[in-house]
């Protein structure tokens, strides 16, 4: 066949174009936010100290001169207070204090692991190893350096409602404290088989209310292996299984344990994918068949 000057360089262009996914099939990106606001009355551990906000000034500097308007205020809290993170030095002696931790851990492709079904009102209910592995039957296997955000429902249902919904109590008795979390072996699972840089979850802990008051293995298999802990993560209501990119960037405490964090989440469905990337091969080997003839 002669070579013709029908297949112009931005013909190929082109071809290479709709191959990568470059012209405008994904939709354009949203940003979703994981993070409950921080306000009087807000669900706590019972052993951590309360948050107060006090008003220090607002108003006018100088009545009658809007222009001097200031607003300034105190606050005191625990560490690990609301939307919050958990550095390894939380359950680990000489681990990353949050200071230390590189700011590349602080990101990673979003999965959220829908588990609803499965915990229904049970609130000592437990993820296993084998609700992770039911999720990447359906949606690829989890991918190295990701975040996986673990959907009970407890936060979507219950944040609203107060600590006797949340938490089980509104009392400091850590005895009656029950929400869902994430079984030993289902962390030890993680750690041995995915690379997973953080595990959030959208309750108070990622070990079950029970099991937080008497031994959180979850902690202790999680945070020695720098595997990151995010506790009550808002509005997984709204996230995609994948293709996110998630951020979660908390205050930088020198010598911290944990700090809240704002959370939140990049979608455009192409940020990240579950399983290994496969090919589109048809679209492959059409490109690749229009540029052979481009050059014949």
């Amino acid at each position: 066949m002669a070579a013709t000057d029908d297949f112009s360089p931005l013909v190929i262009l082109v071809l290479l174009g709709l191959h990568c996914g470059c012209l405008g099939q994904s939709e354009e990106p949203r940003l979703i936010d994981l993070t409950w606001p921080m306000e009087e009355g807000m669900n706590m551990y019972p052993t951590h100290a309360e948050y107060r906000f006090t008003i220090v000034y607002r108003g006018e500097l100088a009545p009658g001169y809007p222009e001097s308007y200031l607003e300034s205020n105190n606050l005191f809290m625990s560490e690990h207070t609301g939307t919050h993170l958990d550095a390894p030095a939380h359950f680990v002696p000489g681990a990353w204090r949050l200071d230390e931790i590189p700011l590349g851990h602080l990101t990673g492709p979003g999965v959220v692991v829908d588990v609803r079904d499965k915990i229904g009102n049970n609130s000592d209910y437990a993820i296993t190893q084998q609700d992770l592995q039911d999720w990447e039957l359906q949606y690829g296997r989890i991918p190295d350096d990701s975040i996986p955000l673990l959907r009970t429902g407890w936060g979507e249902w219950f944040w609203e409602q107060g600590p006797q919904a949340f938490l089980g109590t509104d009392t400091e008795d850590v005895n009656l404290v029950h929400f869902p979390g994430l079984h030993p072996e289902g962390a030890q699972w993680l750690v041995d088989n995915r690379r997973v840089k953080m595990v959030g979850l959208d309750t108070m802990s990622p070990d079950t209310g029970e099991a937080s008051a008497k031994a959180p293995l979850v902690h202790r298999i999680l945070l020695p292996n720098n595997v990151l802990i995010l506790e009550n993560v808002a509005h997984l209501d709204k996230m995609p299984p994948t293709g996110s990119t998630v951020y979660a960037m908390p205050i930088k405490i020198g010598q911290g344990s944990g700090a809240p964090a704002r959370v939140f989440a990049i979608v455009d469905d192409r940020t990240s994918t579950a399983g290994l990337s496969t090919p589109n091969w048809a679209a492959m080997l059409s490109t690749v068949f229009l540029l052979i003839l481009a050059v014949m």
